[in-house]
């Protein structure tokens, strides 16, 4: 039988027109391909399956290692080569494994579309593929999952249809496969993302507009088989392959022997035995409260209408003003450098979260991943366990160690970089303990489970049951507080949030209901313990302010972009911002009250805003807006104004206030200005020395032995 000659494949000659349509078709974006005769070959289905899942894995790798390399480019703490290789070696079989699965799947396909061709087998095959159409398409509309990497293997199967009269070699038929499917999902995400999806409120049509917008980009890639699939089908594939296995192979043994044999970073050098130090006393305490995001902007309003009472005190009788922060103004670096009183450089904390894989215990800093990558969310909340920073990553002594090592009472509640709890003199609620929104989201304690670590002294822990406020258990009083709520079914829409899916109309929300009850929280824990305690020196951190702001900024903002915003939506969350600066200074006020009267009380945040609303909808601070500073209590000038303070000054001001000396390898300076006294002051080389030059990093494995006596407190639900 000659390719130029036209045979029926569809039993039914009613069916001829049809058919006509979908050869011709063919034809046309195969450039010639079905002119050619067609070879009897036997594919089977084993055949299919291997050359499916080889095609999978070499693909998968490829794609591995191009986004392994860009998480580390993007993700500043990992660009140290003793993160950045054995990352590589963990992230790259999360792609492998996608790889298996999709290969497999493929492999199969193409075992029941591609079979001997014969005249009676024709409509076996088009009724297969249509099978398999609504197999792809049945989980979107189902479940909402995007739709590009659905019609990326729809495509797939067009290129198996296509090679039907042509039979090529089983290698190359896989490679256009994966090639096509790979190329359109990554390409389809990438103009979604830019160009498509990127509201400023919630749209209720966007799965239309992401349905059409998929379908006409898919056909812009069918046109293009005229061009490419020729080529795909003829390419010397199996050499690409062991020429691209063979580059990746030896490139991760080579990184593999340069990561043997280069030698650990030498230790900061620094004295073997503890510093030896004169402490002045002084008759005072410290109260250090870290607001996240508290801005002027926002502030200064509510002071002139006598709103926000507790700050407006502690300004009128003491010291305030604005303090340069960090850029980029990453939360976990500049609150580090406040409790460090040094650079990111020195304290080497760059991160918010940790990847940490269960299979080989790695634990690495990391939190931005590409944009165009759908699958990291599939490994996030699957494969891997994602949480707050941890201080095995912190390359300098915050100040609760410095003051705890020298004979000082300290606390600590909820600060970044706190987990694993130190032995201290006092207590340390650490930032995995009690709630935290990640926890709540990404349920990271449930993979890796409560340990003695999260609090010091563990037996704090169940002291603290009551104070934990999750989101479930949020009162309609308390909602009604920040949001005008408009009707019971927000009510009940409010209480039904599960999700961070800014698509979603839930949305606006969610942000309030998993952030608010994490300040609730530490709010009261911190009270208690400071009421029960009364530490030399207590820091205490919330977070929920700088989530509200990212969030509602627009909304108060909303004169400055009506049309952009959903009128329901701005009269729901139009007092939202203003209500959550009141209640932070009702906790100001409920903490100041706890401490004992000779407490210096220092607050401060870690960055403002921008005035700028982003293409998503949100606020953000990526120009290093000034923060916070205010402090009040003995030995502190009255309405002064600050203008030389830095987010490195906090912990020499802290140190010297308590009569410490302060080190000489900080980079902030002791604020003297704001202070009403002259005691001059004593200085040291510096605090990392003895135990805390030398100290092993705690890992996260779970004692067993305190597993079943230890509680949750509050996560999840």
């Amino acid at each position: 039988m000659q390719s130029h000659q036209y045979v029926s494949l569809l039993p039914c000659k009613k069916l001829l027109v049809f058919e006509r349509i979908i050869y011709y078709f063919i034809k046309i974006n195969t450039n010639g391909l079905l002119h050619r005769p067609m070879k009897e070959i036997k594919y089977s289905s084993l055949r299919h399956l291997t050359a499916g899942i080889n095609a999978g894995l070499l693909f998968s790798l490829a794609v591995g290692v191009i986004f392994g390399l860009k998480m580390i480019g993007i993700n500043e703490a990992m660009h140290v080569y003793r993160y950045a290789y054995p990352f590589m070696l963990n992230f790259i079989p999360l792609y492998l494994l996608l790889g298996l699965i999709f290969g497999a799947f493929t492999g199969i396909i193409g075992g029941l579309l591609l079979r001997k061709t014969e005249e009676r087998q024709g409509l076996r095959f088009w009724s297969i593929y249509g099978i398999c159409v609504v197999a792809f398409l049945v989980p979107y509309f189902i479940f909402g999952v995007p739709i590009g990497p659905i019609v990326g293997m729809i495509l797939a199967t067009i290129i198996l249809i296509t090679a039907h009269g042509v039979r090529p070699k089983l290698v190359r038929l896989y490679f256009a496969v994966f090639f096509t499917s790979i190329s359109f999902n990554y390409s389809w995400q990438w103009v979604r993302k830019h160009f498509i999806v990127n509201p400023f409120v919630p749209n209720p049509a966007s799965r239309i507009q992401d349905l059409l917008f998929t379908i006409v980009w898919a056909m812009i890639f069918i046109l293009g088989f005229r061009i490419f699939l020729k080529a795909l089908l003829r390419l010397p594939a199996r050499l690409i392959y062991l020429i691209g296995g063979g580059v990746v192979a030896a490139s991760l043994l080579l990184g593999g022997v340069f990561y043997l044999i280069k030698s650990t970073p030498a230790a900061t050098v620094s004295p073997t035995g503890n510093v030896q130090i004169e402490r002045v006393f002084t008759n005072r305490k410290v109260l250090l409260i870290g607001i996240d995001g508290l801005w002027w902007r926002v502030i200064d309003p509510l002071l002139q209408d006598d709103r926000l009472p507790n700050l407006k005190k502690l300004i009128d009788s003491g010291s305030s003003g604005q303090m340069e922060t960090l850029f980029p103004t990453f939360s976990a670096a500049i609150w580090t450098s406040i409790t460090t009183g040094k650079n990111t450089d020195k304290h080497g904390v760059t991160s918010f979260l940790v990847w940490k894989f269960p299979w080989s215990g790695l634990t690495v800093p990391c939190f931005l991943t590409p944009k165009i990558t759908q699958e990291m969310d599939f490994f996030r909340n699957n494969l891997i366990i994602e949480a707050p920073i941890t201080n095995q990553f912190l390359d300098a002594v915050p100040i609760w160690l410095m003051l705890s090592d020298h004979g000082a009472s300290v606390g600590t509640v909820n600060w970044w970089v706190s987990w694993p709890a130190d032995s201290v003199n006092g207590f340390v609620v650490t930032d995995h303990a009690l709630y935290n929104k990640s926890d709540v989201m990404q349920n990271y304690k449930r993979k890796e489970g409560v340990t003695i670590y999260d609090v010091y002294p563990p037996e704090l822990l169940s002291e603290l049951q009551g104070f934990s406020h999750s989101p479930n258990d949020l009162t309609e009083q308390e909602i009604r507080r920040f949001i005008n709520v408009d009707s019971q079914k927000f009510l009940d829409d409010f209480y039904a949030i599960d999700t961070y899916n800014y698509l979603d109309i839930a949305y606006e929300a969610s942000m309030f209901k998993y952030s608010y009850p994490e300040d609730v929280t530490f709010a009261g824990a911190a009270k208690y313990l400071i009421q029960t305690r009364q530490p030399e020196f207590t820091c205490v951190y919330l977070k929920g302010m700088d989530s509200m702001e990212h969030q509602y900024l627009k909304y108060y903002f909303a004169s400055d972009h009506p049309d952009k915003l959903l009128p329901k939506n701005r009269e729901r969350y139009k007092d939202l911002i203003n209500n959550y600066y009141i209640y932070m200074d009702e906790v100001i006020g409920s903490l100041v009250d706890a401490a004992d009267s000779n407490t210096v009380v220092m607050v401060v945040s870690d960055h403002g805003f921008d005035e700028v609303i982003l293409p998503t909808g949100h606020y953000n601070h990526m120009n290093a807006p000034p923060a916070v500073f205010i402090c009040a209590g003995p030995g502190i000038r009255k309405d002064f104004k600050v203008d030389n303070a830095q987010v490195y000054d906090v912990v020499p001001t802290v140190l010297h206030l308590l009569g410490f000396p302060v080190a000489e390898d900080f980079d902030g300076k002791v604020l003297t200005d704001i202070m009403s006294d002259d005691n001059p002051i004593n200085r040291i080389p510096t605090y990392e020395t003895g135990k805390r030059a030398a100290r092993t990093l705690i890992q996260s494995e779970i004692d067993e032995n305190y597993k079943d006596r230890l509680k949750a407190l509050g996560y999840t639900q």
